[in-house]
């Protein structure tokens, strides 16, 4: 294995998170290795990203190339200094919808900026992953029944300074689609045109363990099936509340007799969840762990993990 970064990247609903992780836990096997979620506390890149100037000036867009420059050299060092192996998510192919798509740069400005960020951070022998579906619709109609209607309303929101509509005229939700599939031809077209080494995968099958394999072979590891932790699940169902909240503060955990897992709708309606050990779950698809215990016959847990919210370390019991 001959690389310190990892970048898992894609549109949104590719599956990023999932195999992300699964592979920085693949990784750990073997080798000192970290992940970060897009999402996670003061991520070295998606933190305050692309916020260094405005992205409708050529002002602004070439002080957010300097600063966004910068940061990934700050990257690059403290991976360097690790000695570790880190997994990320998107933060590079995906600025393209988050922030190229309203900003002044064409498509040669665009390439320029992700082949500088490649030299930039070229010492740690990068490789890119790029997950995509061609039928993006339909993998986005799924992930909305999993995260929910304001997710929906965020990712069909009408966007008339979005590229797509300088040559498009804006009708209905339809035409949000088809710019968000424009969005991912252009991040394919890009990738397609970097240097570097990388892989390419369709993950419209939902195969995780063979895409996860594909990933750890490509990288030069090999792939170690994982076998469910043995848990009576069952056990910890119910609802519990924030001991430092209001009523309002509940986190409730369900069983999915389907999947055989069980889940709970903390901020999307459906989150998995998959037993680690004895009394811990993580949240699939989250740098979230929550760690069981009984109190005086109550049971409870506190919440461990690397998210950006103020869940963090607190404690939750069940009511």
């Amino acid at each position: 294995m001959n690389t310190n970064l990892i970048i898992i990247d894609g549109h949104s609903s590719v599956g990023k998170s999932s195999i992300s992780k699964r592979v920085s836990q693949q990784i750990s096997r073997d080798h000192d290795a970290y992940w970060l979620h897009e999402e996670c506390e003061n991520h070295p890149i998606r933190h305050n990203e692309f916020s260094f100037g405005e992205l409708g000036t050529l002002e602004g867009m070439e002080r957010n190339r300097i600063g966004m420059l910068n940061k990934w050299k700050a990257f690059r060092d403290s991976i360097s200094a690790s000695g570790k192996v880190c997994v990320t998510e998107g933060c590079f192919l995906h600025a393209y919808d988050r922030y190229f798509i309203h900003s002044t740069w064409n498509e040669n400005d665009i390439l320029t900026y992700c082949s500088q960020v490649l030299d930039a951070i070229n010492e740690l022998n990068p490789i890119i992953v790029f997950l995509y579906r061609p039928d993006l619709r339909k993998s986005l109609e799924k992930a909305f029944i999993a995260r929910g209607k304001w997710w929906r309303d965020l990712m069909l929101r009408r966007d008339d300074q979005h590229v797509y509509f300088k040559n498009h005229d804006f009708i209905n939700e339809n035409s949000m689609f088809s710019a968000i599939e424009y969005e991912q031809i252009k991040m394919l077209e890009i990738f397609d045109r970097l240097k570097c080494l990388k892989i390419k995968i369709d993950t419209s099958d939902e195969q995780w363990d063979d895409y996860v394999q594909e990933i750890i072979s490509f990288i030069g590891l090999k792939y170690r099936k994982e076998n469910p932790y043995p848990c009576d699940m069952k056990q910890f169902l119910g609802t519990y509340r924030w001991q430092n909240g209001t009523a309002d503060d509940e986190w409730i955990i369900k069983y999915d007799d389907a999947n055989q897992c069980l889940y709970t709708s903390l901020f999307w309606p459906y989150m998995p969840m998959k037993c680690m050990a004895d009394n811990v779950f993580e949240l699939i698809s989250f740098p979230v762990e929550l760690h069981f215990q009984k109190i005086k016959n109550n049971l409870q847990f506190r919440v461990h993990g690397n998210y950006d919210w103020e869940y963090n370390n607190q404690i939750f019991s069940r009511v």
